[in-house]
């Protein structure tokens, strides 16, 4: 899976903030190092092609 080998030997340099929303809620994810950032864009990426048409980005 892409960028998840990045994300196994980061991931406790990355931050993870929920917040509940009336539809859902939202996770955003925050780390100061280019190539975690650049494991998540991926891992996300891999996860849109995964799930099929029914996948979105951006919500």
């Amino acid at each position: 899976m892409p960028g998840l080998k990045g994300l196994q030997e980061g991931y406790e340099r990355i931050e993870v903030r929920y917040r509940e929303r009336p539809e859902g809620a939202t996770l955003t994810y925050t780390t100061d190092e280019p190539a975690l950032a650049d494991a998540l864009h991926d891992w996300f990426k891999a996860q849109l092609s995964d799930h099929g048409d029914h996948a979105e980005s951006g919500h």
